[in-house]
């Protein structure tokens, strides 16, 4: 067997929401790597307690990200699975992940970079466009399913 998308075919058409899964874990892993030298190497956090500062240091900024993308990340994969075993349409699920997957990248960047407002700024903005999108990929997932 070359592949399990040559020997399923069926799964070949949501090869491109596998590698949105495959993108984030490694995007997830590369931010859980930057917690040491962003956050933790100055001392500005402490592993294991609570965050010290406010969004204006970098060290913060730095562990809530990778903190957000620790607790959204299980719900897109879950609900990108479902979907797929259920047989939700292909082009919805793509779609919605290819949308996720940018919108969590715009999300990392601002937030790493401080820029806009804390709340309701592109930041917040990006963060719903990923909600939104989940909620898409969930809701083909319950429809295909009943």
């Amino acid at each position: 067997m070359e592949n399990l998308f040559k020997a399923v075919p069926y799964l070949g058409a949501y090869q491109p929401a596998f590698l949105v899964i495959a993108i984030l874990s490694m995007v997830i892993l590369v931010q859980n790597f930057l917690t040491a030298p962003l956050a933790y190497a100055k001392e500005e956090q402490v592993p294991g307690l609570p965050l010290r500062h406010d969004h204006s240091k970098l060290s913060f900024r730095a562990v809530r990200t990778y903190q957000n993308s620790a607790e959204s990340f299980p719900a897109f994969i879950a609900a990108t699975l479902v979907a797929i075993a259920g047989g939700a349409s292909p082009l919805v699920i793509n779609a919605a992940a290819a949308v996720y997957l940018v919108a969590r990248l715009v999300f990392w960047a601002v937030y790493y970079s401080g820029v806009g407002r804390v709340a309701g700024g592109p930041r917040t903005m990006a963060f719903v466009l990923c909600l939104l999108s989940n909620i898409v990929i969930a809701s083909a997932a319950i429809l295909a399913m009943i």
